[in-house]
């Protein structure tokens, strides 16, 4: 069976963001058995993130005040009937409400004390650190940072970070794209910055992808990993994310929301590329960046190509383009460190 809503929209509904339309087929869903375990995923979801930052008490009552007059309202709405027929129906259907008040109540914490922390103190990415960590293209690294994360910085990327982490988040600003394992302080978040995305951990793995011209793209290995949008006026939640799930965001295709192959992505960080059904014009962009050449495809029918492989990228890259063209039936030629595909 098809499930009617999602967590984006029930997440909406909750920060009272949606029509009164959505909000009366919302509140129908809530109702039901699948309603209430898309509530109680969403609520885990959350409470991990919930427990950090400073809380505005002010706002946190007002919120749950809000909510309660909400759950007293339809509970009242429920009409008490004699007829022994319809009693076990009604007695159901007002317990439903009071479990659905039950689980809210727990979201404010959850949700709510988030929500209101990020409004309160509002993040935006830090100016400068202290320390930077720079790949040319063609040359990988692999570093630890003062709380012990280990980085796997890739080609043509550049993380700046603090020496020692001084404050009450460990913040670093990614360009490029790196493979994170972060150890774990629930008393320290670690933040990412990448352009207007943050991306925000307790103790986990994953990677994070940023190149100018491209979509942002954070993959998760292990653990859980939160992804807002920085905005001036807010901060806008776009996934929470679990292993094997990642989100991609740009600012003009918007945000979608995949799951991907786990090994692939703990691959990378040992400096094999996989790439599955990869059109051949994207393959070749990273390619470029590893290599530190340039490769230019002259046929638009070429670019499309979709390549399936796995490559060692301590293989030279000729040997990778000979074996490719064999397979694929393209030609390439090589001047100076220009390879053009034809």
């Amino acid at each position: 069976m098809e499930q009617p809503i999602n967590k984006t929209e029930l997440l909406q509904f909750l920060n009272g963001k949606c029509s009164s339309e959505e909000s009366l087929r919302i509140n129908e869903f809530l109702k039901t058995a699948m309603g209430q375990h898309l509530l109680d995923e969403l609520l885990n979801e959350h409470l991990d993130f919930a427990s950090q930052g400073e809380v505005d008490p002010v706002k946190l009552s007002e919120w749950k005040k809000e909510w309660s007059s909400k759950f007293s309202t339809a509970s009242e709405a429920v009409p008490i009937e004699s007829d022994p027929i319809n009693t076990g129906r009604k007695i159901t259907k007002l317990n439903v409400i009071l479990r659905y008040a039950a689980v809210l109540t727990a979201l404010v914490l959850g949700v709510g004390i988030y929500s209101i922390s990020t409004r309160k103190n509002k993040s935006t990415q830090p100016t400068s650190l202290d320390l930077v960590q720079s790949n040319p293209l063609g040359r990988r690294s692999s570093f630890s940072l003062a709380d012990g994360t280990k980085v796997y910085l890739g080609p043509g990327s550049a993380l700046s970070y603090s020496a020692d982490f001084s404050g009450n988040k460990r913040e670093v600003i990614l360009k490029g794209e790196a493979y994170f394992e972060v150890t774990k302080n629930r008393e320290k978040p670690f933040m990412i910055y990448t352009e207007n995305l943050r991306t925000q951990v307790l103790g986990t793995t994953f990677k994070v992808s940023s190149f100018q011209g491209s979509p942002i793209l954070v993959s998760v290995t292990s653990g859980k990993v939160r992804v807002d949008r920085l905005t001036e006026e807010d901060t806008q939640e776009l996934a929470i994310l679990n292993p094997g799930e990642q989100v991609s965001y740009h600012q003009h295709s918007g945000v979608q929301k995949s799951s991907f192959n786990i090994e692939n992505v703990k691959n990378w960080k040992q400096g094999h590329l996989v790439f599955d059904g990869t059109p051949l014009l994207e393959l070749t962009n990273q390619i470029s960046r590893w290599y530190n050449v340039s490769i230019n495809i002259n046929s638009e029918t070429l670019k499309q190509i979709p390549i399936t492989v796995t490559l060692d990228g301590n293989m030279p890259v000729y040997q990778f383009l000979d074996g490719l063209s064999a397979s694929f039936g393209f030609n390439y030629k090589v001047k100076d460190k220009v390879i053009t595909i034809y």
